[in-house]
């Protein structure tokens, strides 16, 4: 188990990526500069009516891309060509990690990039080397550590509690799990190893449904 959680510190979080930030509050067509908008031009019939995540992410790329000299701008396109050439599910997978990057808490963002800063600080053959012992442990444990340093240390010791948990209730036990306090999480985990399966997945349940004032007693509760 340590050797696990060592291999998922040192990679697993660190193979995060990063995203663009966005760009607060709504903007419209009109208040955009010219140059912007000729970027942006496909978009310009369609630009009412998209959500304005969507909105300041195409924002932040097209002013991204006018503050880029030539060869950073040759740069990405090379990038871009590349990702295109990934099979389809390789991209899926990249895209669900990116997604479950913009959930983390900043202050998990903030570990997260600390330790790809220690591993990116190791030397090659070292690197190499965690990402094979990384890359031969199940797929479910390496997913696990794209839901953060503190959930993913918990599934580490919890085992696959939430491993199948229903694709609608996906996100909102996420947050549930980061919402609660170590202390909580501590004591579901011991409460996870008392109950049979049925239980469990009746207390996610629960635990979903009550408000989140009251999660850490609820689990108290039941550990009792």
């Amino acid at each position: 188990m340590r050797r696990k959680h060592a291999i998922g510190w040192l990679v697993g979080i660190a193979l995060l990526a990063t995203t663009l930030p966005a760009i607060g509050g709504t903007v419209a067509w009109g208040s955009i500069d010219a140059r912007t908008q000729a970027l942006l031009s496909p978009w310009q019939g369609e630009w009412d009516t998209l959500a304005d995540a969507d909105r300041q992410r195409l924002l932040a790329n097209a002013r991204q891309w006018l503050a880029m000299s030539e060869a950073d701008r040759a740069a990405l396109l090379q990038r871009q060509a590349q990702w295109n050439a990934l099979p389809p599910a390789e991209r899926a997978r990249r895209r669900a990690r990116d997604d479950a990057w913009r959930q983390l808490p900043p202050a998990e963002q903030a570990q997260v990039r600390a330790a790809a800063t220690r591993f990116a600080a190791l030397p090659a053959a070292q690197q190499a080397a965690l990402r094979s012992r990384f890359a031969a442990q199940p797929a479910d444990w390496q997913a696990s550590w794209l839901l953060g340093p503190s959930i993913g240390a918990w599934l580490d010791q919890a085992g696959m509690w939430f491993a199948y948990v229903p694709a609608s209730d996906r996100d909102a036990t996420l947050r549930m799990l980061q919402d609660l306090t170590p202390a909580a999480r501590e004591q579901l985990f011991v409460l996870s190893r008392r109950l049979p399966s049925s239980r469990r997945e009746q207390l996610r349940a629960d635990l979903l449904r009550a408000p989140p004032g009251q999660r850490a007693a609820l689990i108290a509760r039941q550990l009792q």
